[in-house]
């Protein structure tokens, strides 16, 4: 672009004009992308029961559903992933961290090796402790999209501490807490516990999806509790969770290169020779 854009044939003024034009606005674009690629949008918490009733074999499986799905997201920094298991107590799988290239190999390595710990189900430890790290994180801000899923099978040990720990989370500054539930789980107390920019949390406010249905963006709908039919259909589950999440955010920068480019194609084309 850059030799281009420096030759000027006196014969072909006009020709050459439109080129310069078309390449300053292709290093414009090009600058504009570098810059997208690298702006942190959304912080995504995955909260991980591992309490003794999922049991060795059901917590190996959604693992490996984990590991699958978050293989899967954005290496352009516009992701910041922090992921904490819970049960009688809590442990970071891993701290926030923006998902590039370069750091996704050690975030899965992370996955792979989480400890399946038993005991009770402290879920509000484990709602304190995802939102202490997302809102203390040196990314945070109030204008990302930060979002916690929590992924359960049981009950807590305490409803009212686990609903106070998600009201704080919003008041921290977190947009939306959504839940896949497995097995015999308590309907009553995940859809007061969830929220979104949209409802909650409160009495009722979640809306309990069809089984192993397609989730709604957590960040535009009514908050929401995916019942997944059973372990074996929890991987599919938390990948349609996370493309819901992520799977949308444009990339405005890639169709501006795309049509300019297709421009220069164009004016060049017409000043051929014939």
């Amino acid at each position: 672009i850059t030799s281009t854009c420096s030759k000027e044939s006196p014969k072909m003024l006009t020709r050459s004009k439109i080129l310069r034009h078309t390449c300053s606005a292709l290093a414009i674009a090009f600058a504009s992308l570098a810059s997208y690629a690298a702006t942190l949008t959304t912080q995504l918490g995955f909260l991980i029961d591992a309490s003794g009733s999922i049991g060795t074999q059901n917590f190996n499986t959604m693992r490996s559903g984990y590991a699958t799905a978050l293989a899967a997201l954005p290496t352009d920094g516009s992701i910041e992933l922090t992921v904490v298991t819970f049960a009688s107590g809590t442990a970071t799988v891993v701290a926030p961290t923006i998902v590039t290239s370069a750091t996704l190999p050690s975030i899965i390595t992370s996955i792979n090796n989480m400890l399946y710990t038993g005991g009770s189900t402290a879920t509000n430890l484990g709602i304190n402790a995802i939102t202490g790290l997302m809102t203390g994180s040196g990314n945070f801000n109030r204008n990302l999209n930060s979002m916690i899923n929590i992924a359960t099978d049981g009950v807590p040990n305490s409803t009212s501490l686990a609903i106070t720990a998600a009201v704080n989370a919003e008041n921290a500054g977190i947009d939306a807490l959504t839940a896949e539930a497995i097995g015999g789980f308590n309907a009553s107390f995940l859809r007061d516990l969830v929220f979104s920019p949209v409802n909650g949390p409160c009495a009722g406010c979640g809306t309990l999806l069809a089984i192993n249905s397609e989730p709604p963006n957590p960040m535009t709908s009514n908050p929401w509790v995916l019942p997944v039919n059973s372990f074996d259909d929890f991987p599919t589950a938390i990948n349609a969770k996370v493309q819901a999440s992520v799977g949308n955010v444009p990339e405005p920068g890639v169709l501006t290169l795309l049509a300019l480019g297709l421009v220069g194609l164009g004016f060049a084309r017409r000043n051929r020779p014939a």
